[in-house]
């Protein structure tokens, strides 16, 4: 069955009220009726049955039932992904908001060859429901949130222990090893072309596991969602 994101401020005294978006999705995507059963979500880990008692031109409302479950990793973890062009950024964004991550974090390195900074305030929008899209879908309760983006030494100096990609380090299983306790973990993929030797030195001297991904070369949108389910089916 399909969810609905019903924000939390929308959900009072067992009722719920969809706006004009997700409405549209219930009533004429879905054909929904009165007395219909749903499922929704608030974006905070919650999700519900739900049954529909009104549906209107621009809203649909109802009763919130049973509670349901909302697995979440343990591991919060937050992907720092080089700028990329758009088809594969949005890929980035779905498949690893399936995988689990918790908040996605563009990185401004030095090869990036995109500048998301300057188009930002115009792109968050899409980007934001690329990612409720994926979280409808895959049966999350857990909206992940999509950060602007920031610079590499930034990030790295700001906290949450840092993980990259890289085809020198060590496998997934001696990594997660590694990292054992663990509950906020940074993880950074390059840009095409990989973070520059000054990149990586800094990311050693501040202490940054490194973790192999395979035999091959992977793109940058691969490569995210198996650094992400490496270590996230690992750690729990």
């Amino acid at each position: 069955m399909p969810q609905y994101y019903i924000p939390a401020e929308q959900i009072r005294a067992g009722e719920f009220t969809a706006g004009p978006d997700e409405a549209n999705h219930i009533s004429k995507a879905a054909r929904a009726r009165p007395g219909d059963e749903i499922e929704i979500f608030d974006g905070k880990g919650n999700r519900y049955k739900a049954l529909i008692k009104a549906v209107g031109r621009d809203s649909v409302s109802g009763s919130v039932g049973e509670k349901l479950p909302s697995p979440e990793y343990r591991t919060r973890l937050t992907l720092c992904f080089s700028v990329v062009a758009r088809p594969a950024l949005e890929d980035i964004l779905e498949h690893c908001t399936e995988a689990g991550v918790d908040v996605f974090q563009p990185v401004m390195a030095s090869r990036v060859q995109f500048d998301l900074f300057s188009d930002w305030d115009r792109r968050a929008g899409r980007l934001n429901q690329v990612v409720l899209a994926a979280a409808k879908q895959c049966g999350r309760g857990l909206l992940p949130e999509v950060r602007k983006p920031e610079k590499f030494d930034d990030l790295l100096a700001a906290g949450g222990f840092p993980v990259f990609a890289s085809a020198d380090g060590a496998n997934p299983d001696e990594t997660a090893k590694g990292l054992a306790g663990r509950t906020e973990i940074k993880v950074f993929v390059g840009p095409e072309g990989g973070f520059t030797k000054g990149e990586m030195e800094f990311a050693r001297s501040k202490g940054a596991a490194f973790m192999n991904l395979g035999l091959y070369t992977l793109r940058a949108e691969s490569a995210c969602l198996a650094a992400a389910s490496a270590l996230l089916t690992r750690l729990g």
